[in-house]
């Protein structure tokens, strides 16, 4: 929250550093957003979204028009998020002369309760996003890389991935501990 008040209270002038760590922090959730509201987007359009959430954020954080009071932070992104790739499917519909959009279902869904389907999505985007950092950046040896990879998808149990490592039971649980330890940790600072 302290980077957002940074922000916000930068309105007349830039902040450049605060606006790199904000990108840095929240990119790569945003872009995990864009895929799951759009399933099989390109990569250069989900970066072009992406890219145009960031640009509407700058103009909505500078004239104050957000406002914490009314929404959590995550939600009002992720609605902005949506928002715009509704317009970038209408005009697209509109320059092939067809109609396209989001899945029928999702629409169903968020109109039942768009809060709380959006915070669900949030959620899944950030769980995304700080796995792929914590994969990315830590100083994690090959043999953590590989347990988790066989243990974040749910398919093998503690037991399995020992067996197919040829380690004990009792590393891979170590390792699935920190894992979720240092994910935890990550989405402590994305879940504003």
């Amino acid at each position: 929250m302290t980077l957002l008040r940074t922000l916000r209270e930068a309105r007349s002038g830039v902040d450049d550093a605060a606006w790199a760590r904000f990108v840095d922090m929240y990119g790569p959730v945003v872009h995990h957003l864009v895929r799951l509201l759009s399933p099989g987007i390109s990569d250069a359009d989900t970066d072009e979204a992406v890219q145009d959430v960031f640009v509407k954020l700058v103009d909505i954080l500078r004239s104050g028009a957000y406002d914490p009071a009314k929404s959590k932070f995550r939600t009002y992104l992720s609605t902005l998020a949506r928002r715009l790739l509704i317009d970038r499917y209408r005009e697209a519909s509109r320059r092939q002369g067809r109609e396209v959009g989001l899945e029928a279902a999702e629409d169903v869904a968020l109109e039942n309760d768009p809060g709380e389907w959006m915070d669900a999505k949030w959620r899944i985007a950030c769980r995304m996003a700080a796995e792929r950092r914590v994969m990315d950046e830590s100083a994690l040896s090959e043999q953590s890389r590989e347990a988790w990879a066989l243990l974040s998808n749910g398919q093998f149990p503690v037991k399995e991935v020992a067996k197919r490592l040829g380690v004990p039971a009792n590393t891979v649980s170590k390792i699935k501990r920190r894992m979720e330890a240092r994910i935890s940790a990550m989405l402590s600072v994305l879940m504003v």
